[in-house]
């Protein structure tokens, strides 16, 4: 495996998992809500960065850490999600403009918080799994020890694997993302919606992981993929408020017929939240209005295909490595010249595992370096190299 990918590996990956620990006590705490902001952050980055450095890692350990993680993101997003509409509803409290709202907001700003403080015992459950079971420890200990032997052997992680591997996963999440270009001429799928914003993030996130590599040549094309996904997730979440407006309405409607054998009390609630339907489809015809205007802007000035040209070029610029296997460390590269100078075969090294995106062989690297796009081949299981070997 090359060595420079690797680091590029174990530096963004260990900077956010040291992240996300940093915020477990603000977290269990409850007091500001940033924290779980920032947690939910670093979780969605660390399993990005996963995805796109499974190759460097163990299979076993990568399946290890990728469920962890996705555990704890799981409830960060249930938890933020709903910080952020209790904050809304706050907010909304104290700039209503009609007296006569304040019944229904009110009872509906009881609602949640009652509701995200049911689910702090969850959030600080996935906490303390995540911290018994040890997986974000072992995963700073193998990135800090990557580390560790890149400083002493002077690796940089701008070679040209890093750099092909890049272009195929930059690649890889702009075609995702333009493919869904279509559903913006239907401001009415939210579906549709929910997938393109899916696909703008991660191709943000992709973009972070590779932008140490390329000086900031990629900056202008993560503030756009950010602004995107910023504007379709404000579209998402006030198609998500008309959802749990209309739940929230109907159960209160029943609950109240239950209580008095009537629903008449309910259009004194009804007013606030029929306040509140409004204010949401207004914020979602103006953030869509702006994502058509944004997306406009960026085809016309092509920036999408600078995008790819910015990721090619630099590429190119770096020469290519005195031999066509990867960048190994230089002392496995001095065992291979030793052996090869006393006639006798090199020592056997472990067999490298693959988790079916990447492979640590030379044929491999030397192939990912002529064609960005290359996958490396899941290798054959064990059992059916001892078969053939027995054959």
């Amino acid at each position: 495996m090359d060595a420079g990918y690797k680091l590029l590996a174990a530096k963004y990956l260990r900077k956010q998992a040291k992240m996300l620990r940093e915020q477990f006590e603000g977290v269990r705490a409850a007091e500001d809500i940033e924290f779980v902001h920032h947690a939910r952050v670093a979780s969605r980055r660390l399993r990005s960065g996963l995805k796109v450095f499974g190759e460097c890692f163990k299979p076993a350990e990568l399946k290890s850490w990728t469920k962890a993680i996705r555990r704890i993101t799981a409830e960060m997003g249930d938890a933020r999600d709903k910080d952020v509409q209790i904050e809304y509803l706050r907010a909304a409290l104290r700039t209503i403009p009609k007296e006569e709202c304040f019944a229904g907001i009110s009872r509906l700003l009881v609602h949640f918080e009652y509701y995200r403080e049911e689910m702090q015992r969850y959030v600080v459950k996935a906490i303390n799994r995540l911290r018994s079971g040890g997986e974000l420890k072992s995963l700073e200990k193998a990135c800090k020890k990557i580390q560790a032997r890149a400083a002493s052997n002077h690796i940089d992680v701008q070679s040209r694997y890093s750099f092909a591997r890049a272009e195929f996963h930059v690649a890889g999440r702009l075609e995702e993302l333009l493919a869904c270009e279509k559903c913006l001429s239907r401001s009415d799928d939210a579906p549709a919606h929910h997938v393109m914003r899916i696909a703008a993030k991660r191709l943000r996130y992709t973009l972070e992981i590779v932008r140490p590599i390329y000086a900031g040549r990629l900056d202008f094309a993560l503030a756009i993929a950010k602004r995107v996904q910023t504007l379709l997730g404000e579209v998402h979440d006030c198609d998500v408020w008309q959802d749990q407006l209309d739940e929230f309405a109907t159960e209160e409607h029943d609950r109240l017929c239950a209580l008095y054998g009537h629903g008449q009390l309910f259009a004194k609630l009804d007013r606030g939240l029929q306040y509140l339907r409004e204010d949401r489809r207004r914020r979602r015809e103006q953030a869509f209005a702006e994502l058509l205007v944004l997306w406009r802007q960026t085809k016309e000035q092509g920036l999408w295909e600078e995008l790819t040209r910015a990721v090619r070029t630099r590429r190119n610029e770096v020469p290519h490595p005195p031999e066509a296997a990867a960048e190994n460390f230089p002392e496995e590269r001095a065992a291979e010249t030793s052996a090869a100078a006393t006639g006798e075969p090199p020592a056997a090294k472990p067999a490298s595992k693959s988790n079916g995106n990447g492979s640590a062989s030379a044929r491999d690297a030397e192939a990912a370096l002529n064609d960005p796009h290359f996958k490396p081949p899941r290798k054959k299981p064990r059992h059916h190299r001892k078969r053939a070997a027995v054959t």
